[in-house]
């Protein structure tokens, strides 16, 4: 059980009730949504989901069909600038807070750029998630970073970002798949029924996770450790989207964290419901595909409990890294 026999199921079941029933404008765009799922997982190296499915007829090629029979598009493709692309990084290795406040510090000093209307939705996702005094927010890098910038910005106290993604806790844990085995946690769970609300959800998969970190107990130990500095008794865990794993990794270590996501898969739409701003799976791509998200840092190591970052020296992928920047910082006219 896992990923792939969940997603074998459900695409199986969605594709018959898309080709047993009438085009409506609400079937056609879950075909596009189907399809905007493979095609990002495909962009990410990912096939086997969709390799399988066209061994059944049932795969991309199919959607693709059913979409050009009916007159509509797929969803567009997010240009990535990490597969394929020899990016060079600064040898020095940098503490990632100091790199964030080197960053802004150099954003500030230029002009708000216009035309960046993905980088506009996440100002108004930070609206969304607010700002209680009382609470702890950590944002979970690379993706949530300008989100992070956003809040730094006007000054919120109680802001934390952590670059915990696959290639961080595979070094925390010395394990390439660790992040694969809470994520298949989430997918069992699935496959079990125990998806009808969010307690209901997390009362099945957050034991397992923690069942799971005991084989890493030194991983275990030190994302424990940065919890509890952690002083307010409220944490909320900000996340881009979409399967919820590092949200869920750190709520099974800490019963005081909660979450908050942009978007989430279609089939985890109603058991986070009130936990993401947007149905709109077909979003989440954008932001992961940013400059600054994507490629202006990256991961170095853990040290002494602190993460460190190398920065990036193309020209190209600085100055489209800081105008992004520049556009979460407050404007003028901006009350804070």
């Amino acid at each position: 059980m896992g990923f792939l026999s969940f997603n074998m199921a459900f695409y199986r079941a969605e594709l018959r009730r898309l080709a047993e029933t009438p085009p409506t404008v609400a079937a056609i765009y879950r075909a596009r949504t189907l399809l905007k799922m493979l095609d990002d997982l495909a962009d990410e190296g990912y096939t086997t989901l969709n390799e399988q499915l066209e061994s059944g007829g049932n795969g991309a090629a199919w959607l693709r069909d059913y979409l050009r029979k009916n007159h509509a598009e797929s969803f567009p493709r997010m240009q990535s600038f990490l597969p394929g692309c020899n990016i060079a990084y600064g040898p020095q290795r940098i503490p990632l807070e100091t790199a964030i406040r080197q960053a802004v510090a150099e954003a500030r000093t230029l002009p708000e750029p216009q035309g960046l209307p993905c980088v506009n939705d996440l100002r108004r996702f930070c609206q969304w998630v607010g700002y209680e005094p009382d609470t702890a927010y950590i944002f979970l890098l690379r993706d949530t970073l300008l989100l992070f910038v956003y809040y730094q910005s006007r000054g919120r106290a109680q802001m934390h970002p952590w670059l915990l993604s696959r290639q961080s806790l595979a070094q925390l844990t010395g394990s390439a798949h660790a992040d694969d085995e809470i994520r298949a946690v989430i997918f069992q769970a699935l496959e079990q029924g125990c998806g009808m609300d969010f307690e209901t959800f997390c009362a099945a998969v957050l034991p397992e996770i923690r069942r799971v970190m005991k084989k890493y107990p030194q991983a275990e130990r030190c994302l424990r450790d940065m919890l509890h500095t952690i002083r307010q008794k409220h944490i909320l865990i900000v996340e881009s989207g979409c399967t919820g794993t590092f949200p869920m990794l750190l709520m099974a270590l800490d019963a005081w964290a909660d979450m908050r996501m942009y978007t989430t898969y279609p089939y985890l739409v109603h058991i986070y419901a009130g936990r993401i701003y947007t149905p709109r799976y077909e979003e989440n791509r954008a932001f992961e595909t940013l400059a600054a998200q994507e490629a202006y840092f990256r991961f170095d190591c853990w040290q002494d409990g602190q993460c460190y970052v190398r920065i990036c020296t193309d020209e190209g992928i600085k100055e489209r890294a800081m105008a992004e920047i520049r556009t979460m910082l407050p404007s003028g006219k901006e009350k804070l």
